[in-house]
């Protein structure tokens, strides 16, 4: 297939729309594990404080990252943001009422010495993290499954359900947690989990880090089984295949799509180098169940960003080129051929990108070299009790 050069703008901003989804899931993504995880590996007031602390200096910047995904896809993809962030409003809401608990349990948990009003605020905090980290999973899933939405030319509106009479702007929350989705949840809640713990083991000592240690080494050998028999399931699942039209100036009524059983695996078959992604969640997995219980911290740590990267790459692929299949009207699936903005609107976006991104990029590396950089201090019980006005 050759590319004019809209098409081509179109395609890297597309990657630089997968890029920023994947830092965002690099960086909030030990975040929400950490909080999911805090229950679990830290068993008293002080243990508690020593998690919180490990991404305490961080977790609100790692948040931009979501900020900017959601004005990228608004300013990219306006078609895309409306279907999307309509069609899933009430899980929307969920997830930011849910992410509201973050900010306000990481300010006033260790206001009072009241140990109901810290346990209640690290049950908000775990709450806050357990959510996003299923609820993403959930949205990816129901992507895979196409949402039930058609197209209607004449009101520029989209409409959900099988029919177009009715227009309530939003799908029915239960109807989003059916069984393959809850699936995708839980593949990304471990995955989560498990980035979160390499990160606690990274960064503290003494038992934290070994039961953080632990996590990794049980949460890796579960996500590699979950995420193969995930990839059975998808060669099963009634999937989305796109052909390729004549005419570049496509319409979402124009499109030529084909629903079948594993037409979410067509990509890999067809460019064997995107096998790359499913094999990254398997080595880095793999690497990480050996190297837990080992003082390699950092390559540790590392094998968990492969597979952070290689589950979101995977998905991302998969859907190529595909941004919200339509379930009820498969015609009218959006496309990134298809949902953008026009060319001038993109080339100005991609400016802006080009510029600002390594900014961003540049300025969150050095905020961490400073904090967690070679010759820093590991979060310690200690070092909480002897700072507690400063520290979470």
């Amino acid at each position: 297939m050759e590319f004019t050069t809209f098409e081509i703008i179109q395609l890297l901003s597309w990657a630089a729309v997968g890029l920023v989804l994947i830092i965002f899931s690099l960086t909030a993504g030990f975040d929400f594990g950490a909080g999911a995880l805090l229950p679990f590996i830290a068993h008293n007031d002080a243990e508690r404080r020593v998690v919180i602390n490990t991404v305490g200096p961080t977790w609100d910047g790692n948040q931009v990252w979501l900020i900017i995904a959601g004005g990228a896809i608004f300013a990219i993809w306006p078609r895309v943001y409306a279907a999307l962030f309509s069609g899933f409003y009430i899980a929307f809401l969920l997830l930011l009422w849910s992410l509201f608990f973050r900010p306000v349990a990481f300010e006033y948990r260790s206001k009072l010495q009241s140990q109901k009003w810290r346990k209640f605020w690290d049950f908000a905090l775990f709450l806050g993290s357990f959510t996003p980290a299923l609820l993403i999973g959930v949205a990816v899933g129901n992507l895979f499954q196409g949402v039930p939405f058609q197209y209607d030319p004449t009101s520029l509106r989209f409409f959900y359900g099988p029919s177009m009479t009715s227009s309530s702007g939003f799908l029915d929350l239960l109807g989003l947690l059916n069984p393959f989705a809850l699936f995708c949840g839980i593949v990304s809640l471990l995955m989560m989990c498990m980035h979160g713990a390499s990160y606690v083991a990274l960064r503290t000592d003494g038992v934290i880090c070994q039961r953080a240690r632990n996590a990794i080494r049980n949460l890796a050998i579960i996500l590699i089984i979950l995420f193969a028999a995930g990839g059975v399931w998808v060669a099963y699942l009634p999937g989305y295949h796109w052909t390729p039209m004549a005419d570049p100036m496509m319409h979402p009524l124009t499109n030529q799509v084909s629903v079948h059983a594993g037409a979410w695996l067509d990509n890999f078959r067809g460019h064997l180098w995107m096998i790359i992604a499913p094999i990254l969640v398997f080595a880095g997995a793999i690497m990480a169940i050996f190297l837990a219980n080992s003082e390699r911290r950092r390559l540790t740590f590392f094998s968990s960003c492969l597979v952070v990267w290689g589950i979101v790459a995977t998905f991302g692929l998969s859907m190529y080129p595909f941004l919200i299949p339509s379930s009820s009207k498969p015609a009218q699936s959006l496309l990134l051929w298809n949902a953008s903005s026009s060319q001038l609107s993109l080339i100005g976006i991609l400016v802006v990108a080009v510029i600002m991104l390594p900014i961003i990029f540049i300025y969150t590396a050095f905020v961490y070299r400073k904090l967690w950089g070679r010759g820093s201090i590991r979060m310690t019980e200690k070092a909480v009790q002897d700072d507690p006005h400063v520290l979470y």
